[in-house]
């Protein structure tokens, strides 16, 4: 498994230490821990952490995560990749958040995720059904 750790500046002008992981080493390890992903089941309304959460929207992108600009920095530029699509009434298993270059509907976070097909990968946490941007107990990416 190779590490990579970088320091990087934050658009707030914060710096933040990361520490990155290959996408296939993280994609093994990721599928272990979300096994039990299905589309049906009680999505969280404030946030309690890692796990299933509603999406709200419809035809929502979820993109490849395998550049490191976008793992740093996700948005639609930087992972133009799309992987997989996910519609209300799904879930989607959310793993971690971080700061994107881009902002989505007022909401700067994009949420790392695994889909019921098994696909992970970022999508624009604006899309998350969760009470505010921030979803509490989910960590940072």
């Amino acid at each position: 498994m190779l590490h990579r750790r970088k320091t990087v500046q934050g658009r707030s002008g914060g710096w933040r230490r990361t520490t990155r992981t290959t996408a296939a080493a993280g994609a093994v390890m990721l599928a272990a821990a979300g096994a039990g992903l299905s589309t049906a089941g009680t999505a969280h309304a404030d946030g309690h952490g890692p796990g299933n959460y509603g999406v709200w929207a419809t035809n929502v992108s979820v993109r490849d995560i395998t550049s490191e600009n976008c793992y740093l920095w996700p948005s639609a530029a930087n992972c133009p990749s799309v992987i997989d699509h996910v519609s209300r009434p799904e879930s989607v298993w959310v793993y971690c958040q971080t700061e994107g270059a881009q902002t989505v509907g007022g909401n700067p976070y994009w949420v790392e995720v695994r889909t019921a097909r098994g696909n992970v990968g970022y999508m624009a946490g604006y899309y998350i059904s969760n009470v505010t941007n921030w979803i509490d107990g989910v960590p940072q990416c």
